[in-house]
């Protein structure tokens, strides 16, 4: 019973396997070949990539930030020792951590680190004040959603950057965020996705 209950599935759609998504799902994931500069993603947001997201977002299945990580942890090891840079993941605000129970984006960073042999992600980041959901806006009220919404709470003058989220879109959320640490004395800041939509 406990070996049922416990069996590796897919991140997707839940078929039990060993690797992280199913032979179906593995075949369906697409790799982003889009150039747009500024925010690296190295896949696209959509299928069963979508649905793991999701499933770890809304569902509560933290076990899945692990299962992504192999997605995306070469690329930003690559990243960190290309720019001798550290970690930071874009953060919730406290009072959606609160309801989720967790910050989808840490356990990400957290497990794609490990995976790739990295330092821990640094929490050098906080949010201000509630924002509405990037999602539930048009792109064009996406960026003035989050002007000031992000401070610096560690130091990070004279380190280099990977600012790391889930998804992006338009790239506000990169924008906004990028803005404190820059203030703060970074000396460059890179942008880094799972997926881009």
């Amino acid at each position: 019973m406990i070996d049922w209950l416990f069996a590796p599935q897919c991140a997707a759609c839940a078929t039990p396997t060993t690797e992280p998504f199913c032979a179906t799902c593995s075949t369906a994931l697409v790799e982003n070949v889009d150039p747009t500069p500024g925010v690296i993603a190295p896949w696209h947001f959509g299928g069963p990539l979508a649905t793991a997201i999701r499933r770890l977002k809304f569902t509560g299945k933290t076990h899945l930030a692990r299962d992504l990580a192999p997605l995306w942890a070469p690329v930003l090891a690559a990243m960190v020792q290309a720019h001798d840079a550290i970690v930071v993941p874009i953060p919730l605000h406290w009072r959606r951590r609160f309801g989720r129970g967790f910050d989808q984006t840490w356990l990400l960073a957290r497990h794609a680190c490990s995976l790739a042999g990295l330092a821990p992600p640094i929490s050098a980041l906080r949010r201000t004040r509630a924002t509405p959901a990037q999602s539930t806006l048009a792109k064009p009220a996406r960026a003035g959603n989050l002007i000031g919404a992000f401070a610096v709470r560690r130091a990070i003058a004279n380190r280099a950057v990977i600012l790391v989220d889930d998804v992006v879109t338009t790239g506000a959320t990169f924008a906004a965020a990028t803005t404190p640490l820059r203030e703060a004395g970074a000396t460059i800041v890179l942008g880094l996705a799972l997926a881009r939509t």
